[in-house]
């Protein structure tokens, strides 16, 4: 049962899994709360987002260029650190993907409700709306389990089915522009950009799919990178135009708004669907509901068809079931990786059918494995320049698990320690020894959990805990004491790895 997987994507294709993968559901819905958070600014945020993303991709296709593996980020981690770091940050990875897609699915069932409401409550997915998701869901698994290139062909077709709307937009926002919109720029300070990059690096989320399907890639070596350049390229372009083209057409009378009063777009459900009607296109508006439904249903398949790899990778290594890392004979697909990956995504679709629940345990489970990348990067590369790549990407990696806001700081450094159950159960070798040697990961994990429980209130979000951020590092001095920890971290760490190496 554990045969080759098959190299079936080209260039074209894995240019099409990396835009399908990133431009999601989240740029139809979060532009209103970009601006509600930093007004105009909300402009510079992407266009920050979009440089720092470029770090994480540059990383990323690098490792990938070394490590062809389907499962990207858990071999980066486990060859260039140790056993125990890999699985951990696998094990992260693994949980952002099925959570992440369940996520995906409800932005699906969210936009059909704005039709057929029986489907949900304002963001909570009723039980006619988790029918239809474990359905879809049942459909995309089994296109992907018939092989990985019907899955990309009909990955590809989504991908510009969901880009046109967006197209459109840009040249009705960008006609209807009205200049005054950007008085003042930064209507609530320069610091709420910060704000608005941790909302917003939801939109940005999905890039380390060039990787994960490595195994599968047509020449790997050359066509991983060609493809993570377009990838950015496009979906930065994107996103840019689309925050800049809805800031300038916002209509604040016809959408019975006082005129300035950013913090009042949050309001807004569907936005670029409000935006559109208030300009009087209603047929824009409606065009905006199906490019976000057709945008959740392309993302949500090729997030099925990503997340098995994951799996595969983990168990190929012996750090999950042996029956995960099975390669169907007919399909040369991981079918059984497949249907366990669905049965999970399933699990969280039932259990928890709230929107931003999901969307907070997805994000949070999934810096981690961003930051250690960065220092996998600098292990394994020699030279001094990658060395301070590495140290740039860990630092920015922890900033955004840092913004991710508390109390889910908290809730993904739980996540990441609770995997240690299943590394003493599969992993090799002298594992004691092993949790010595890697006391550096949970330091660092435990220690940006206090950073956030002691900094910014302002980084705090849909809080359950009776106790809340204590203020002690205020912006920028919380950003300066992330920065010097991650540093501290960083150099421990690249030390002791390269020591192993040795």
């Amino acid at each position: 049962m554990n045969a080759e997987l098959r190299r079936d994507l080209d260039l074209l294709l894995l240019i099409s899994i990396g835009v399908g993968a990133m431009v999601g559901s989240g740029i139809y819905t979060l532009p209103g709360l970009l601006a509600s958070v930093s007004g105009p600014l909300s402009i510079l945020a992407v266009v920050a987002m979009s440089l720092i993303t470029g770090i994480f991709i540059y990383v990323l296709s690098e490792l990938g260029k070394i490590y062809l593996k389907s499962g990207g980020l858990y071999y980066f981690a486990k060859e260039a650190l140790r056993d125990l770091p890999g699985f951990i940050t696998g094990f992260s990875f693994y949980v952002s993907c099925f959570v992440g897609t369940a996520a995906i699915i409800y932005s699906f069932i969210l936009y059909m409700s704005f039709y057929f409401p029986a489907l949900s409550n304002n963001l909570t997915i009723s039980p006619l709306g988790v029918a239809l998701a474990l359905f879809l869901l049942g459909i995309f698994s089994l296109i992907n389990i018939l092989g990985v290139k019907h899955g990309a062909v009909t990955n590809f077709v989504l991908t510009v089915l969901r880009i046109v709307p967006l197209i459109v937009f840009i040249i009705i926002a960008l006609i209807s522009f009205k200049p005054s919109n950007l008085e003042p720029f930064a209507p609530y300070g320069f610091g709420s950009i910060w704000l608005s990059i941790a909302f917003g690096f939801w939109v940005f989320v999905g890039f380390e799919s060039l990787v994960l399907v490595g195994e599968e890639v047509k020449k790997p070596a050359e066509t991983i990178k060609r493809a993570a350049i377009a990838t950015l390229f496009v979906v930065s372009l994107l996103y840019i135009l689309v925050i800049l083209g809805f800031i300038g057409a916002v209509n604040w009378a016809q959408l019975g708004l006082n005129r300035g009063n950013w913090s009042s777009l949050a309001s807004l459900s569907a936005p670029l669907a409000d935006v559109s009607r208030s300009l009087g296109f209603e047929w824009l508006a409606m065009l905006m509901v199906i490019g976000a439904a057709v945008s959740s249903a392309g993302c949500f398949s090729d997030w099925v068809l990503l997340q098995a790899r994951v799996a595969f990778a983990l168990s190929r290594e012996g750090h999950f079931f042996r029956q995960a890392s099975w390669v169907h004979p007919r399909f040369k697909t991981p079918h059984v990786a497949l249907i366990l990956s669905s049965i999970l995504t399933g699990l969280v679709i039932i259990l928890v059918p709230s929107f931003p629940n999901v969307v907070l345990i997805a994000m949070i489970a999934e810096f981690v494995p961003y930051a250690i990348s960065a220092l996998s990067l600098a292990v394994i590369k020699e030279k001094s320049s990658y060395k301070i790549l590495g140290l740039a990407g860990f630092i920015l990696g922890s900033l955004y698990i840092y913004w991710a806001c508390w109390p889910w700081t908290l809730t993904g450094t739980l996540i990441a320690i609770s995997s240690l159950a299943l590394y003493l159960i599969h992993g090799p070798g002298n594992k004691l020894d092993e949790l010595k040697k890697t006391a550096w990961y949970f330091v660092y994990l435990l220690g940006l959990t206090i950073l956030s429980l002691v900094g910014d209130e302002t980084f705090t979000y849909n809080n359950f805990l009776p106790i809340s951020p204590l203020n002690i590092f205020k912006t920028p001095l919380d950003i300066l004491a992330v920065s010097i920890f991650a540093t501290a971290i960083y150099m421990w760490a690249l030390r002791d790895s390269i020591k192993r190496n040795l």
